[in-house]
C-alpha cells in the first residue's frame, strides 16, 4: 500500500502514538494520586466503572440449533435441482473458464511473489471444486437415495456449542483490583511513579522531534 510508504503518514502516526502515551500516563498519575489521597473514593469509582458485558448472553440466539429437515423434505426435488445445476455450472467455470493470471490481476496481487499468489489462488480454486462436486453428489442423493443421505446427515450432524467452550473465559477475573483494594496507597504510588516515567519519556521524545 502506498500510504505505508509515505514518510508523512508514519511521522503523524508516531506523534499520535506518543500523545496517546502522554494522555494515558496523565490518567495513570491521576488514578495513582487518587488512591494515595482518597483511597475509598477511588475504589468506589473503580467499582462503579467495572461492568462486565457477557458475550455469551448476546450470542445465545446464535447458539440455538435450527432444524430445517421439514423444509428440506418438503422441497427436496427443487433443492436437489438447484444443487446439481449450481454445482455443475460452478464446476464448469472453475475447470474451464478459470484463469489464475486474471484473478491475480483483478485482485492486484502482482506485488506478491508469483509462486505464492499462484499457489494461493489455485488452492482456493480446488477447494471450491471439491465443494461444488460435493454439492452435485448431494443433489443426486436427494433424488435417488434420500435414505442414504439422511443416514450421512445424521452421522455428521453434531452440534458443538461455543458457549460451553468459552464459559470459563467469560467469567470476570479481578485479581489486580483485589490487590489494589488490599494496599491502595502502595498501589497508587507504584501506578503514579510508573505513569510519571511514561509521561516524561513520551514528552521528551515528542519534544526532541
Amino acid at each position: 500500500m502506498q500510504i505505508l510508504d509515505n514518510f508523512a503518514f508514519w511521522q503523524w502516526f508516531f506523534q499520535v502514538l506518543i500523545v496517546s502515551f502522554v494522555v494515558g500516563g496523565l490518567a495513570g498519575i491521576a488514578i495513582g494520586a487518587g488512591l494515595i489521597v482518597n483511597s475509598s473514593g477511588t475504589l468506589r469509582l473503580f467499582h462503579t466503572v467495572n461492568r462486565w458485558t457477557s458475550m455469551r448472553r448476546a450470542a445465545k440466539p446464535l447458539e440455538i440449533p435450527r432444524d430445517t429437515t421439514q423444509v428440506v423434505q418438503r422441497y427436496m426435488r427443487v433443492i436437489a435441482v438447484l444443487f446439481v445445476l449450481g454445482g455443475a455450472y460452478s464446476l464448469y467455470a472453475l475447470l474451464v473458464q478459470f484463469s489464475t493470471e486474471a484473478i491475480i490481476f483483478s485482485l492486484k496481487l502482482g506485488n506478491v511473489r508469483p509462486l505464492v499468489s499462484g499457489l494461493l489462488i489455485d488452492s482456493i480454486r480446488w477447494i471450491l471444486v471439491a465443494g461444488n462436486l460435493a454439492a452435485v453428489v448431494v443433489g443426486i442423493l436427494m433424488v435417488y437415495s434420500p435414505r442414504r443421505l439422511a443416514a450421512l446427515e445424521a452421522a455428521g450432524s453434531k452440534w458443538f456449542s461455543d458457549r460451553r467452550v468459552t464459559q470459563v473465559g467469560d467469567r470476570m477475573h479481578t485479581p489486580l483490583d483485589r490487590w489494589v483494594a488490599a494496599a491502595p496507597r502502595a498501589a497508587g504510588m507504584m501506578i503514579a511513579a510508573g505513569s510519571l516515567v511514561v509521561v516524561v519519556s513520551a514528552a521528551f521524545t515528542l519534544l526532541s522531534r
